[in-house]
């Protein structure tokens, strides 16, 4: 800002360099918008661009995702006789690749009279990026020269993919391992459920960066280890490594799925203590955290002593309200939240909607679906339609819940099913859990064994008993077993799962 004010307050600079200069001191300070105003004051004075400009300003427009301002400065480029340099060409590749232009990038880089290894995996991650593996392949292929960015490059494009056995076989081709290509490697493993190859990648790492904890204490979370991924956390915190708010969010999203409000409470005081606590997604983590472990009026007290919240904060806690029953409470905060000129996502409305179900709140349920594309321009999901069925069905409106789902535009999936079958068991309505059964058998691929098993519980309650069997010999005999259901709890610092009949 004292560049910008120094503009107004003396004479505008006299050389292409101080302009130049100007330009980076915003750049690099975040103010990309800052940048492009002092270009347009460099133009108005009469000074154009150079091969330093245009990278700088490049940059710029690159963090605003904006190809039709890229597509300008090219245009001023190759006016000015400079777009042919090799640093705005790789510049210029860059900024489209950056934005998903892989059409002009391609061009850019098909003119480039001299394309160095740097230019080849600009090229190259720009297909990565957009998920055109075949492409990459081939480019990988005709590269002159490859070096350890080229391999990792696509390493991490199988690896997000996970197609493992693609990543495998570049891992084994690299000369020399970096970091990133075993945290690449690790994440391809993640990618993939094979969380013990992943581990086996992890322990197997002679030098270890923030990322690389990052991505094993997410793997776990994200298949479902929250036990592995909270004592991971433990074991990085022992060794001296420093959480960030990625760590740290991961964290307490573990202890929210394992239902343990003491680790959850421990993360948040290192959270406060290491200064993370003021961070958005870390709020979002501890109101989901507190809600999820029963601790509605903790997840309300993070709620509202935050200064730092976004959407997804607000979301976390009208879902959180929701989850608790208090309905009026969410639709409440949805009210505070409009007052704050805030914009809703199709998460806000999964949150109310839910919140309407869980109380009954047919007519309010009913008047917020309806308002998702008039008022807000969001068109409903099939999550949206399943809480609608589910707010119906718990209201005894079986038929109407039906006709929803019929009138749906795109198929129903197993939570617009699931919603109508639970409904049907509760009031035993065998009609509309005939329908329902037909449809899911008809248009579903493979049913999960809770939906045979409501299947079955629902003509068994019926009095249908030889139905009943027929739906679980069918489940036998697709190969498929009762989930099992089991407990946690916190014994000397370690999450101790156990199921019916342990000792």
């Amino acid at each position: 800002m004292a560049m910008l004010n120094y503009c107004f307050c003396h004479s505008l600079p006299s050389h292409r360099k101080q302009w130049n200069k100007m330009m980076k001191h915003h750049v690099v300070d975040g103010n990309p918008n800052q940048a492009i105003f002092v270009y347009r004051q460099m133009l108005e004075s009469g000074c154009n661009g150079d091969n330093f400009t245009y990278p700088v300003l490049l940059k710029a427009l690159t963090h605003l995702s904006s190809s039709i301002s890229i597509l300008t400065v090219h245009g001023q480029a190759i006016k000015t006789g400079f777009s042919d340099h090799v640093f705005v060409e790789t510049s210029l590749l860059n900024s489209y690749a950056s934005v998903g232009d892989i059409e002009n990038a391609q061009k850019v880089f098909d003119k480039m009279s001299s394309r160095d290894v740097i230019a080849w995996n600009s090229m190259l991650d720009a297909y990565v990026s957009k998920g055109m593996m075949e492409s990459a392949i081939k480019h990988f292929h005709l590269m002159p020269v490859k070096d350890a960015v080229s391999f990792n490059i696509m390493i991490s494009g199988f690896a997000k993919l996970g197609t493992i056995e693609f990543a495998e076989e570049i891992f084994d081709e690299i000369p020399v391992r970096d970091v990133v290509s075993w945290n690449s490697m690790m994440l391809g493993y993640c990618k993939a459920g094979d969380m013990d190859k992943a581990r086996k990648v992890f322990d197997s790492m002679v030098e270890r960066t923030l990322v690389s904890w990052n991505t094993m204490i997410t793997g776990y979370l994200d298949n479902e280890l929250y036990v592995d991924a909270i004592d991971l956390f433990s074991e990085m915190k022992e060794k001296g490594f420093e959480p960030n708010h990625i760590t740290v969010s991961a964290v307490l999203s573990a202890c929210a799925w394992v239902g343990s409000v003491d680790e959850g409470k421990e993360v948040h005081i290192f959270a406060l203590f290491s200064g993370l606590a003021s961070n958005v997604h870390v709020v979002t983590a501890l109101i989901d955290m507190y809600a999820k472990c029963g601790s509605i009026d903790g997840a309300l007290e993070v709620f509202y002593k935050s200064q730092a919240k976004d959407v997804t904060s607000w979301n976390a806690m009208i879902s959180g309200l929701a989850l608790h029953g208090k309905s009026h409470a969410a639709l409440k905060l949805f009210s505070d939240f409009q007052n704050r000129n805030m914009k809703a996502d199709d998460i806000t409305f999964i949150g109310l909607l839910t919140a309407c179900s869980h109380s009954g709140l047919v007519n309010e349920g009913y008047r917020l679906f309806e308002s998702m594309e008039k008022e807000f321009g969001i068109s409903p999901k099939s999550e949206h339609y399943g809480c609608m069925v589910d707010l119906l069905g718990r209201a005894g409106y079986l038929h109407s819940a039906c006709q929803l789902m019929k009138a749906m535009p795109f198929e129903p999936g197993p939570t617009v099913y699931g919603a109508l079958l639970g409904a049907c068991l509760v009031y035993r309505d065998l009609k509309v859990g005939n329908m329902v059964a037909e449809h899911m058998t008809k248009r579903m691929h493979r049913l999960s064994d809770g939906e045979y098993m409501m299947l079955a519980n629902l003509y068994a309650s019926c009095g249908k008993f030889e139905e009943a069997d027929g739906w679980r010999r069918e489940m036998n005999n697709a190969g498929i077993t009762k989930t099992a259901g089991y407990s946690m709890i916190l014994v000397k610092g370690k999450m101790i799962k156990f199921l019916a009949g342990d000792r």
